[in-house]
């Protein structure tokens, strides 16, 4: 074989390899708008329990981290993720509960300035509360385009 074909190969697999990587990270896990069936990949990488409610029009799955924290998926009846909350001693990677719409949400913190405050952002087709401090976090997130009928937000906390 000559170097430009070994060079070739190469580049394939590494193209192969980074596809695989981000194709997999990108389904493990349960984001906004996102599909419920990847909430299972969440329970396992936090290392939680997980107990599902049923209610009126949407499925709760909330997460139990050992260390004390908890997350909530809410999924509504098409089986998407339309809200996230989070509770406890830490704050849950962000990138991961928001997905394709954590860019939008640093975009519009752009310029804001920092507080011990509770912060509320409101942004076309997303809401996003958050606040706490030392081992005392909370916050929520929702889609309100996806909203189910009837569905409150005061139930997310």
């Amino acid at each position: 074989m000559t170097s430009v074909t070994i060079s070739k190969i190469a580049c394939i697999f590494c193209g192969l390899c980074a596809f695989g990587v981000f194709g997999l990270t990108r389904s493990a896990r349960a984001a906004l708008g996102d599909d419920v069936s990847s909430v299972e990949q969440d329970r396992a990488r936090m290392g939680a329990s997980l107990q599902v409610r049923r209610s009126t029009g949407y499925d709760v799955h909330e997460m139990a981290a050992p260390i004390g924290s908890t997350v909530r998926e809410f999924v509504g009846p098409d089986g998407k993720v339309f809200a996230v909350s989070w509770s406890g001693g830490w704050r849950p990677n962000l990138r991961d509960l928001m997905g394709v719409h954590y860019d939008r949400f640093i975009a519009g913190m752009a310029g804001r300035r920092r507080s011990r405050a509770p912060m509320r952002l409101e942004l076309p087709g997303m809401v996003v509360v958050m606040g706490g401090h030392l081992r005392t976090f909370f916050g929520h997130a929702y889609l309100t385009d996806m909203l189910p009928a009837g569905f409150s937000t005061q139930e997310m906390r």
